[in-house]
């Protein structure tokens, strides 16, 4: 009685896993986007710069973001793995997070993972190698166009969901403006002058955590946005990016004057003053797997495949080689950069 208990329960977690493998639609994504120099009678000026969802997916940050707080702790920072879970806040709400990060002042157009990657059981997304991406002539055509500049380009491996469940991919890159500019295009105040001094006594040791943390600037990407793919009998993509470009804005301001009454006056003058206008490409567009889809746009465009893959069946095997963080020298190079993933972007 006992072995048809035990035949029974292993049938149906068998099942279960068969089931829960039918379940997931995993799929291959590859996206490239670039910049087109047009001469655009379009305005924009008045467009608010997106929101964007902490939620979403980060490939990009982990491989390009130095967390200076890990490494002056001895911990380790975050990977993409850990900002599509749910198991570290911190990685997923990097803007209030109290880590402290560098960034680079441009992002790689090729952003891809060290070596070939493929997606597990109860895994998150996965980024791919640039080895495994399949876009390689059409860059290259592309790039032999004039007035044509490269953004950003990555695959990755994503479990496509339902539009209520799905999960949005951050996509960004292009200049990081936040020396000139704020998140909604404001011009940034020159405060050099005000400033506290670099010097620090022995006693002052004690409040440098406090100013790296109040120092910090969160980057405002040229390209910044979200890509959601889901399902919904068929496969749909929604974007919902822009592209930031520097620009002169006519700003109102009130300036105050004594007449000979001793009256205050209020006269509003108008100037123009450099501002960081957000171009938005906002679509959602149904789409079929395999077909290479290009969304089209008078300052960018967006070339996307959307890919069907052998679904993952197996379990994450456990590394038991890889070294502590704390073995490793305070002083070296992140990984991304060591393996050569991270190269500068050249026009």
């Amino acid at each position: 009685m006992l072995r048809k208990i035990v035949i029974a329960m292993t049938a149906l977690g068998a099942l279960s896993m068969s089931v829960q493998a039918k379940a997931d639609s995993w799929f291959e994504v590859e996206v490239f986007i670039f910049e087109r120099d047009s001469q655009s009678l379009e305005q924009w000026i008045n467009t608010p710069a997106p929101q964007i969802n902490d939620r979403a997916i980060d490939f990009i940050t982990p491989l390009i973001s130095t967390d200076i707080t890990g490494v002056a702790a001895g911990l380790s920072g975050c990977t993409s793995n850990d900002w599509s879970t749910e198991l570290t806040p911190d990685c997923n709400d990097p803007l209030t997070s109290s880590t402290v990060r560098s960034h680079p002042s441009q992002v790689p157009v090729e952003v891809a993972a060290s070596s070939p990657q493929q997606a597990y059981l109860n895994q998150g997304p996965v980024l791919l190698a640039q080895s495994q991406s399949r876009f390689k002539d059409i860059i290259r055509t592309v790039n032999r166009e004039r007035n044509v500049k490269p953004i950003v380009h990555l695959t990755w491996q994503q479990n496509i969901q339902s539009k209520r469940y799905a999960k949005a991919v951050r996509i960004f890159g292009g200049k990081d403006y936040s020396k000139q500019f704020d998140y909604h295009g404001q011009q940034v105040s020159n405060q050099s002058n005000n400033a506290p001094s670099n010097q620090l006594s022995m006693s002052d040791y004690s409040t440098l955590g406090n100013m790296m943390q109040t120092e910090q600037v969160n980057p405002v990407w040229e390209l910044d946005g979200t890509i959601n793919i889901y399902l919904s009998h068929y496969l749909y993509i929604e974007n919902n990016l822009a592209l930031r470009k520097p620009t002169q804005k006519l700003v109102e301001s009130n300036r105050s004057e004594f007449n000979q009454f001793d009256a205050v006056n209020t006269q509003i003058e108008k100037t123009m003053q450099p501002f960081l206008q957000a171009i938005p490409l906002t679509q959602n567009r149904r789409v079929r797997s395999g077909e290479i889809h290009y969304f089209d746009h008078p300052q960018m465009g967006i070339v996307m495949q959307i890919r069907k893959m052998p679904q993952p069946t197996r379990v994450k095997p456990i590394d038991l080689g890889e070294p502590t963080p704390q073995s490793l020298p305070q002083s070296e190079p992140s990984q991304a950069i060591q393996s050569g993933v991270i190269q500068p972007y050249s026009q």
